[in-house]
Parts: structure tokens; sequence; C-alpha cells
């Protein structure tokens, strides 16, 4: 839910540009703020199966096991790469992948309200991201829909898989901004069934006017309407013929449940769309809400599961980081309201908690954030959510520094050295068995929590333990335990702990730090720049490996040669528009002897058009916008 009210559009002033764009350093500030990106989708031919696309693909498979990311998306971290482009979660996915996410999630792709005079900043302008006009992919935050196959290409080329944010509720408040296609009264609620001036007047304990009346005024899509359902369900299926695999939806309690009210089939419609995980936002604690019922209709509907956000541990986890009380008995417990702890998102933040006025978590610093991740990110149920703030914000920062723009990565945290050992650690553990203790040898020690996981066998290599030390250095030893003997290094700090007969022999937890002790296998690979378009003359090819020798590549079009990692090969130099070249990457793991092997493949395509939205201020005479077409630049005004 957005907990803001909308405010009146402003007006556009369209100018249509070709070639290579560069904005002149007078116009920046508002251009910048004004690109337009949008395209109408047609219906795919082709039904699209995520699951057997992705884990039932040896291609993707290979990738996934490369990079140790867990099978199922229920199981692994998802970073919410929160008001990223399509474009920018695309540059970023090998660090995305080598800090252990499983999945990625973006934000909303429907064509949205654009307030032009705020540009692409936070403040006042975040959640128009969160109202459509209609459901058509892209829009001027996160791209287009060529963008997002892009992204979800090269996501799938590192074994990763992409949850996109639906607001399927509800559109924009503002009438006149909403397609004229959509633009049918029979679509959406009335405005005089509800109190209030934009029918918005919602009594969270009546659970026909929290699926009927207009969330913050809102307009409220009549999801009972069957060709509301029925053009919800394409624009999804489109998405998932795109390359997408699942759905976070938007206010997920206030569209109601099959057996609520006006025989609504609007769930068991728009969830069969082919992706393989589903999950709403369904805030936990509404008077008459059936919590449960969600959680199971959006995992059936998928062969990866689904479920609902667990908004009460978020808030029980919050509490203990303020108060410096990590007690373990207060904090097992997922709150789960009657779920599979498998059916759960869970998370320190979420983008609501953060952003919204009351600043519920705007003010945890990234030390609490490390932290909770390591108790969160370290469990054995729920799918762990990691919020990507604004850059330079939260904390003792401004909530909106305006240090990065919407469409812009956030800030470092999300690949911080703590945060990626706990993905690590997460995808390591895999199915394992888990125990929450409080650290020393009387466990009484509540500014310090162990989340150990485990499996009985003898074997140290698949066991190991989390911990979020609020305190002083902690002695371990004495310390009860459920790993198998062995030694165990902390992959965060350095260090390691011994286990012998049940108990902690040596080592330490160090303080006011996170440690995540778990012992790592030899990553073995070769890659390179993933297979992508280019409109350059051309592309330079980063080759990298790890742990292999023997590293040779080839080209389609006869080059080859050996490398060394970190190498680099321009190409496209003697391609024409339209012609593609495949590079292969070979080489032999050093420990395993295994043969190691990448494939991608490069294609030159023309410059695309780009159509860009820009207001000049009163005060200026002219405002200048550059085409450069490769022989210089013309202005134009």
């Amino acid at each position: 839910m957005k907990h803001r009210k909308p405010t009146p559009a402003w007006q556009n002033l369209g100018l249509r540009v070709s070639k290579k764009l560069a904005v002149g350093a007078t116009a920046l500030a508002t251009v910048f703020g004004g690109l337009a990106v949008a395209s109408v989708s047609a219906q795919a031919s082709t039904d699209r199966n995520s699951y057997a696309d992705t884990v039932g693909n040896p291609t993707f498979e290979a990738a996934r096991k490369e990079y140790g990311l867990t099978k199922e998306m229920k199981n692994g971290a998802i970073l919410h790469a929160w008001m990223w482009s399509f474009n920018t979660i695309t540059e970023h996915m090998d660090e995305i992948a080598e800090a252990g996410y499983t999945s990625i999630q973006t934000e909303p792709m429907s064509k949205i309200k654009v307030n032009d005079a705020n540009g692409k900043k936070f403040t006042e302008n975040w959640y128009y991201v969160y109202q459509p006009t209609n459901t058509s992919i892209g829009n001027f935050v996160v791209g287009s829909e060529d963008d997002l196959k892009a992204m979800t290409a090269a996501a799938h080329a590192h074994g990763i898989r992409i949850i996109v944010d639906v607001v399927a509720n509800h559109f924009t408040a503002d009438w006149n901004a909403i397609d004229s296609d959509w633009q049918k009264s029979e679509y959406f609620h009335a405005r005089n069934s509800c109190s209030g001036s934009g029918g918005d007047n919602i009594d969270y304990s009546n659970r026909w006017q929290v699926t009927h009346c207009h969330l913050l005024g809102l307009w409220d899509l009549n999801t009972a309407n069957p060709e509301v359902a029925n053009r919800m369900h394409d624009f999804l299926k489109t998405a998932v013929n795109d390359g997408v695999d699942g759905f976070r939806f938007d206010a997920g309690k206030h569209v109601e449940l099959p057996n609520e009210f006006d025989g609504s089939q609007y769930w068991t419609t728009i969830l069969q769309n082919g992706s393989q995980y589903q999950y709403g936002e369904v805030l936990q604690g509404d008077s008459g809400l059936d919590y449960k019922a969600y959680a199971n209709l959006y995992a059936k509907y998928g062969e990866g599961g689904g479920g609902a956000t667990a908004s009460d541990y978020g808030k029980t986890i919050r509490s203990a980081l303020w108060s410096k009380n990590l007690n373990a008995g207060n904090l097992m417990s997922l709150r789960n309201g009657g779920v599979n702890d498998d059916q759960l998102v869970t998370w320190v933040e979420s983008h609501d908690n953060y952003a919204n006025g009351d600043k519920e978590s705007t003010y945890l610093t990234n030390d609490q954030i490390r932290f909770g991740w390591a108790v969160v990110g370290a469990r054995a149920g729920g799918a762990p959510l990691f919020f990507n703030r604004p850059k330079a914000s939260g904390g003792n920062q401004p909530q909106f520094a305006e240090a990065s723009q919407l469409g812009d990565a956030g800030d470092d945290m999300w690949k911080d050295t703590a945060v990626a050992a706990v993905n690590h650690f997460r995808n390591a553990m895999d199915g394992e068995a888990e125990y929450l203790r409080n650290c020393g040898s009387e466990q009484n020690n509540n500014s310090c929590l162990m989340v150990e996981r485990y499996k009985t066998d003898n074997n140290a290599g698949n066991d190991g333990v989390s911990i979020a030390n609020m305190g002083g250095d902690q002695n371990l030893a004495g310390t009860p335990t459920k790993l198998d003997d062995g030694t165990y290094t902390d992959q965060v700090n350095g260090g390691t702990i011994t286990v012998s007969n049940g108990k902690i022999t040596s080592g330490t937890a160090k303080g006011d730090a996170v440690s995540v002790y778990f012992n790592t296998s030899v990553k073995e690979s070769v890659s390179a720049t993933v297979s992508k378009k280019f409109s350059s003359n051309t592309i330079k090819v980063t080759l990298n490996a790890s742990n292999a020798t023997n590293l040779t590549y080839s080209l389609s079009n006869g080059k080859n040669g050996s490398f060394v990692d970190g190498d680099s090969l321009t190409i496209g130099g003697d391609m024409e528009i339209g012609d593609s070249v495949t590079l292969t990457v070979k080489g032999t793991g050093a420990e395993s002897g295994e043969a190691l092997e990448f494939t991608a493949t490069y294609t030159k395509v023309e410059v695309q058009a780009n159509t860009i939205y820009a207001t000049k201020p009163s005060g200026w005479s002219k405002m200048y916008a550059y085409v450069y077409t490769g022989d210089g630049a013309t202005a134009k005004n």
C-alpha cells in the first residue's frame, strides 16, 4: 500500500529526437527527468512455462549452479532493486549473481502517471510508479518492453530469476491520465459506494470496504468484472513470455478472495499466467482478513510456490534491532499466520516501511540492517527480501538525499560483504534444519544471536552459523551447538571456530559485527560479457575465469586465441547491421579437472529512436537538446 495522497499531473512538452541523444548542460535538469520509454504489448503467440524454461533448462541450471543459487525461488534471497530501471539491473547482473541473490524484484512495469515537474527525483514522486494508467509494458522509470526482455535474458544467463511488481488492484487517481481504452465506468468500482471525498474512507475491519473502496483515492478496479480480469491476465502472460518468472502483487489484500464478494474470479484468472512464483502484499493484522487463504491461493498457481508477506515478523525484527535485544525465544517464530514458513516473504524493511511518511524503518542504520539480515537472511523459512535504499539516504541521512534518481541503483548495502556472505550461507544451507540460540555457554547474551543451519551427518561441509553480535566480543567456547565436529571459517571477518561433541570449543564472535561461519567450496568458472545487442560500431567484451586453466576463446567468425582473467576483446568492426557473432569461452577446472564452457551472442542493431518530454522553465529563453549523429552535433530548441 502507498500511504500518500496523489497530486495533480503536469502537462508535457513533447520533443522527438533520433540517433544517439545527449542533452545540453543547460537543459539537463529538466530533460533528465522526462525520458519517456513505453511500448504497447501485443499478446505473445507462445505460452512460456517459467519453471520449465529455467530450472528445467540445462543452460540455466549450469549458470545457477555456477553461482551457487537456490533451485527454488521460495528458498532464495530476493534483491528488491527498488526504482532501478531494467537497464540498470542488466548492467549490475554480474554483481547481483556474485552477491548470491536467487531472484530480483523490479518495480511495476505498466505505463504510469507522470509528474514532469518532478522529473526523476524521489521526493513526492516515487509513488507515481504505483499508479498505472493502462496495462501496457514500459514506463519512464523502468524502461521499455525490449529493455525488459534484455534484462530477463541477462538474468537467466546468470541463473537468476525475475519477479515483477504488479499493481493489479487500482489505477491512478487522475481519471484523465488513464488511457482511453480503459476509461469505462464498468471497469472500476463506483466512487459513491464509500464515504470520503474520493470514496477512500476505509474501515479495515470491514472486508467489503477494504476490497471495494478507493485506496487513497486511487481508481479501484472492478475486479469482479471478467473483462478486467482477462485484460490483466493477458498483461501478465505477455510479461512471462518476455521472460518474467514471478510476480509480487501490490495491495493484494484489497482484492477480494474468490469466496468473498460478487463471485469474483479475478485471482483464479490472473494467477494462471505461466510464472513459477507469486506472492501478495498482504499485511497481517486486519480484523476479518483471511491471511492463510491469500497465501495458499498465490502458492497454488506456481510450480515454485508463493505466498504472502511476513509483515509481523518484520516488525519484530525492527523492534529487536532498536532495543538490541536479540532474544532467541522472541525471534524464533516467523509469525506465519498459519501458513508454511516457505510461503512467506520476509524482510528487515520493505519500501513502504522506508519510504512512507511515517518513516517506520527510515532511521535504521546500515549496521542495524546488517544485523537484521544476519537473522532474516540466514533463516530456513521464508524468501528474504533485501530492500535497496536510494544512495546516501536513511539512517542519519535524509530519507531521500536525491544523490540518485529514479531508475538508478541505490546504495551499495545490497552487495555489502556481510550481506553477501549471509546470502551465500543461505544458499549453501538450502534444505538444512535450523536452530536459534543466544551466544555463550549460558546462552543468556541477548545482544548476540546465533542462527545455526545443520545436517547431522558428520560432515562440517554442510553446516554453519550466522551470528549477529550487537555487543562486545563474545567468547563462544562452551556454547552448545547442533553443528557437526570440525572447523568453520568466518567468511566476513576471518578467524575460525572449532566444534567437538556438541559444543564450540574455541572461537570468538566479533563485537558489533556480523560473523558467518561456514566452509565454502572452490568456484571454478569461465565467463564473458553476457549476450547482448549493441548499436555502437564496436563492443568491448570482457573474458573472465576463476580457478580455471587452459583458457581459450573462439568466435564464430573464425577468430580464436588464449586469454587470462580480465582480458577483453573488441568485436563488431567488421559486422553489418543485423549481423551476429557467437563467442565460446573454454577452460578446465583447476581442482576438479572438469571441462568448463560459456557461450554468448552479440548482435549489431540500429540505433533506436527515443522520445523525451520536457518543460521549459519560465525563466529560460531557450532550452537545448543535442542530437549526435557521429559527424557532429546539431542543436534543437
